[in-house]
């Protein structure tokens, strides 16, 4: 491939095999890269100056057990418009929250899914999310987060072969290292909450994200956002029972949390929320991108308990969609949540820690 003018050589990152045929090539690029070019292809490059954001999760067509999404149907599965909604918008960047993986079985219902692939093999990472974020994919630079769908087991052969950080390990490992991005003075997280069944992480895992999550912290100045996919805090009544966060996140490290981390991404719920702790940062989550939609009502509600937190707002719907933030003068943030049809259900600022919503 070419980088700025220069050819340079490309590595193998993974070998073809029984489940994924094709070989998988990478080359780690300086971040102030400007241009790079793959056989005449343009590849996007991050904007020394990032101004739009855009967050999507949870975004393949739920084939499991009862659970059958209609995936032949861009109504019922609407990610490739969404991706096209997002793409319109023409962000500095994208971030996936994590689950791509949602076709776990052979299709039951063939009317709604008939000879959909399914397992975690190359044709069914190319029906869940290759194929259909194709455009968006050449069109901006991504961060992509570790979901429960990309656990050991579930999806890790592809998340491993082609979004992870790193090497592509021997044996999967339940949680992998932290790392932090640096965009334009913005701090950006990506931490792995993948390990565990739903909706909590693994309590086996409890001491070692406090470890991670203090040396985090203590490496970190000026604005922070933290990206997981099980979010810490929420504030939802579904399948019989009130759902309020991850308590393993919470008992690791919500206590050691900075002032200078102000927001608190994720999916894993399949909604949009963003809940504004009177004491604590702002948790948005964007878990709409696609899979079948988890019960969540449409509004703003105020001065509501979540996890034995005061919320000073909370804000929600249960449409399929995506966030979009776009930074304001002094450090502030729009947040919008937008629906596949482009229209914003949603209107928040961010200020620092507070959130103001319409």
């Amino acid at each position: 491939m070419k980088i700025d003018g220069r050819v340079v050589a490309m590595h193998k990152r993974a070998a073809p095999d029984d489940q994924f045929p094709e070989i998988v090539c990478e080359h780690r690029a300086r971040q102030d890269s400007q241009k790079m070019e793959l056989e005449g292809d343009t590849l996007p490059t991050l904007s020394q100056s990032v101004q739009r954001i855009a967050v999507i999760g949870d975004t393949g067509c739920r084939i499991r057990r009862s659970r059958v999404q209609d995936c032949n149907d861009p109504d019922a599965w609407p990610l490739k418009s969404i991706a096209a909604e997002i793409a319109s918008r023409s962000p500095d960047l994208v971030i996936h929250v994590g689950d791509y993986l949602y076709r776990s079985a052979e299709c039951p219902e063939p009317e709604k899914c008939g000879g959909s692939p399914f397992g975690d093999n190359f044709q069914t990472w190319s029906a869940d999310w290759l194929d259909p974020a194709d455009r968006l994919l050449k069109l901006a630079p991504f961060v992509f987060i570790r979901g429960n769908h990309e656990n050991c087991g579930r999806g890790s052969k592809g998340w491993f072969r082609y979004f992870a950080p790193g090497f592509v390990p021997s044996d999967c490992p339940a949680v992998t290292e932290p790392w932090i991005a640096s965009v334009n003075g913005l701090n950006l997280i990506a931490f792995d909450s993948s390990a565990g069944p739903a909706p909590q992480s693994s309590t086996e895992l409890l001491n070692v994200y406090g470890k991670m999550a203090r040396d985090l912290f203590a490496n970190i100045s000026g604005e922070t956002w933290f990206l997981t996919h099980r979010p810490l805090w929420v504030n939802m009544h579904a399948f019989g029972e009130l759902i309020d966060g991850d308590d393993t996140q919470r008992a690791a490290f919500s206590r050691a949390i900075p002032e200078t981390v102000n927001l608190f991404l994720s999916g894993h719920i399949h909604a949009f929320q963003a809940i504004d702790l009177l004491d604590g940062p702002v948790q948005g989550i964007s878990g709409n991108g696609g899979t079948q939609l988890d019960p969540m009502p449409t509004g703003v509600v105020t001065d509501v308990k979540v996890a034995g937190n005061l919320a000073s707002v909370v804000a929600n719907n249960g449409d399929f969609g995506f966030l979009m933030l776009t930074r304001q003068a002094d450090s502030n943030w729009l947040m919008e949540a937008i629906d596949e049809t482009g229209a914003a259900r949603n209107r928040c600022r961010l200020v620092r820690r507070a959130l103001s919503c319409e």
